[in-house]
C-alpha cells in the first residue's frame, strides 16, 4: 500500500468523513493524511484494500492519524478477507471458530504490527474497526505478505 502498488481506486471504506480530506485512498501507512469514517456512522466500520491478485497475507500494520487533526486511532479490530471480488467474507478465527479481536494502536502516531498465526490466502483484506481512541475512527495501514 505505502509504495502505491495498490491503486487508489482499490482502497474502499464503509464511509468517509464529510470533509473530503479523509478519503479511503489516504489510509496508507505513513501517508501525510489518513482515512476517517463518517462521524456518527452506524453498523460495521471498515476499510479494505483489493491487492489485485490472490496472495498470502501474513499480517497488517496499523497507525492512527499522526496528529493531523485531533489525536485518533483504532484500538481493536477484526480482519476479514475475500479470495476474489464478490466472494464471501471470511474472518480470521481462533481455534474455537470465533473471529479474532486484534489489539490496535495505543496512540495516534506509533505503528502496531499484527502478525497472523499463519498466512491466509486473500485478494481483498478488510480491517473491521471495533473501538477507537479519540472521538473518530481513523486509520492508516499496510498489508504484509507475499505473492502467491
Amino acid at each position: 500500500m505505502q509504495n502505491n502498488d495498490i491503486p487508489d481506486e482499490n482502497i474502499r471504506a464503509s464511509s468517509e468523513s464529510n470533509s473530503g480530506n479523509y478519503q479511503a485512498r489516504l489510509g496508507r501507512l505513513n501517508d501525510p493524511s489518513c482515512w476517517a469514517a463518517l462521524t456518527g456512522q452506524t453498523g460495521t466500520i471498515w476499510i479494505q484494500a483489493d491487492i489485485g491478485y490472490q496472495t498470502h497475507v501474513s499480517g497488517v500494520i496499523t497507525q492512527g492519524d499522526g496528529g493531523i487533526g485531533s489525536p485518533d486511532w483504532v484500538t481493536t479490530f477484526k480482519v476479514s478477507t475475500f479470495l476474489t471480488t464478490g466472494a464471501n467474507e471470511v474472518f480470521l478465527e481462533d481455534q474455537n471458530g470465533d473471529a479474532i479481536v486484534f489489539p490496535g494502536n495505543v496512540d495516534s502516531t506509533a505503528k502496531a504490527t499484527t502478525f497472523f498465526s499463519e498466512p491466509v490466502p486473500a485478494r481483498i483484506v478488510r480491517i473491521n474497526c471495533l473501538a477507537k481512541g479519540g472521538p473518530y475512527y481513523v486509520l492508516r495501514f499496510e498489508i504484509l505478505g507475499c505473492k502467491a
